[in-house]
């Protein structure tokens, strides 16, 4: 392991991409769970862990092999690796690489579970840093990634010092304008709705992206269909975070969506692109019918404390990945009718 920081706080500075406000940050009450008078690992455990993490990821990325990831990936870390894998071997391209084992680190410091280490890793200066969730669910299990994110430009935050750790969080961890669940929800129900912040998110890269894919899309097909987006929350992926200096909570949460292809006028052409095409079953690009591609995405959520001066959640961090194409010929064929 190599560039191994801990230090008291970590900020992300504002870079050239849209900022993402994080709100007024007040002082704080403990909200999370209770804590142990120690952070749960030193800094030799913490280079052990990370660097198992990594060595399990660079094995796993020589070979694109999902099967590999399975010893130290779970969750959203998992899927998205795994779409990853199929992405690139579909379109004969190279695996981003990822960097868990460099940069600053805060860890968790509760007498339960689960227990967390947080890792910010920036080895390119000219890059968005990688903020990375490892966890352990129980005495038994070993840590596991279960979530990375890019942060996006502006995002703020302060995570305790290594030796004296954060309060790491659960699905329905209270004290919070929302709990982590119920705010990974409702950030899902607003992307259906066709926006990209109200009352209560800020607007963010990620959201204002999302929706406008699916309007490009769907202007790009209209003389032969439509594409609609649509994200939901899976049990599948489960949701975590740690309490931050100021009392505010910083998650890590996964969900999918889907952008569903649908030829709607009859003898049209409707084609798949890109690494959409190259996923889809079979060597035909065109859409009879529909086409479903379904994606894996990954989001950092902020969530002020309860009576704090703003209510308002931000998504400081966002990554994505394309995993399937699924189509179906006679679903809606519009030359069937």
């Amino acid at each position: 392991m190599s560039a191994r920081r801990f230090l008291p706080v970590f900020v992300i500075p504002a870079f050239v991409l849209a900022a993402c406000s994080s709100g007024d940050l007040v002082a704080p009450e403990t909200t999370a769970q209770a804590s142990a008078s120690a952070p749960n690992l030193d800094s030799a455990r913490v280079e052990r862990i990370l660097d198992s993490i990594q060595d399990t990821l660079n094995t796993a990325d020589s070979s694109r092999d999902p099967a590999l990831l399975q010893a130290r990936l779970e969750g959203g870390a998992l899927r998205m690796r795994t779409d990853q894998y199929a992405a690139a071997k579909a379109t004969n391209t190279e695996v981003s690489k990822l960097i868990v084992n460099e940069g600053s680190v805060a860890v968790s410091n509760s007498n339960d579970w689960p227990r967390v280490i947080v890792n910010v890793s920036n080895p390119d200066q000219t890059s968005l840093p990688v903020i990375a969730f490892a966890v352990q669910e129980d005495a038994r299990s070993q840590y596991k990634l279960l979530g990375w994110a890019r942060a996006l430009g502006g995002a703020q935050f302060q995570l305790d010092n290594m030796e004296k750790g954060s309060a790491p969080l659960s699905a329905d961890a209270q004290g919070y304008v929302k709990t982590p669940k119920e705010a990974l929800q409702g950030y899902v129900d607003m992307l259906n709705s066709g926006n990209a912040g109200n009352d209560q998110y800020s607007g963010d890269d990620f959201a204002r992206r999302y929706l406008q894919d699916a309007k490009s899309l769907n202007d790009a097909v209209q003389a032969a269909g439509n594409v609609q987006a649509h994200a939901e929350v899976s049990d599948e992926f489960p949701i975590v975070g740690v309490q931050l200096v100021d009392g505010s909570s910083l998650v890590v949460a996964s969900f999918t969506y889907t952008q569903t292809y649908q030829r709607t006028v009859a003898r049209s052409t409707m084609r798949l692109g890109g690494t959409t095409a190259a996923l889809a079953e079979g060597d035909d690009d065109t859409v009879k019918g529909k086409a479903t591609a379904t994606y894996v995405a990954t989001v950092l959520l902020h969530i002020p404390k309860s009576g704090s001066d703003s209510q308002v959640i931000s998504v400081v961090g966002a990554e994505r990945a394309l995993g399937s194409v699924v189509k179906d010929d006679n679903a809606g064929n519009p030359d069937q009718r």
